[in-house]
């Protein structure tokens, strides 16, 4: 069974993108990186990124996570802040903490990509 299916498919993914939205904008950290966006946008580009990187069945079509990451300065810190939301989203949601462990190792891959600043 994919992660995507064991996560709970599509309405899983949509509540957790809701969570976790809900969670980067009430926070103050992370705010500054997200107040110029379009957060109807980013919330489907994440739902759909998020159900290619759970093994769903929609395709991602938006820019690449570096060209769409590049010159925002994104530090380490916020990243794992980032990481953190996520994973306390998943476990609103009741999703068993190997699921998030295995998101969570593929989310990381993705760190050398976003990241330009480590501190």
């Amino acid at each position: 069974m994919s992660l995507y299916d064991e996560i709970g498919g599509d309405a899983a993914i949509a509540a957790v993108v809701t969570e976790f939205w809900h969670r980067v904008s009430s926070d103050d950290f992370l705010w500054p990186w997200f107040s110029a966006i379009d957060s109807d946008q980013l919330r489907s580009h994440l739902h759909a990124y998020l159900t290619v990187a759970f093994d769903g069945p929609e395709q991602y079509e938006g820019r690449s996570m570096r060209r769409s990451h590049a010159g925002l300065n994104v530090t380490g810190a916020a990243f794992d802040r980032l990481l953190a939301h996520l994973g306390e989203s998943l476990v609103a949601f009741g999703t068993i903490p190997e699921n998030i462990a295995r998101v969570d190792a593929r989310l990381k891959l993705l760190r050398p990509v976003i990241v330009e600043r480590n501190f």
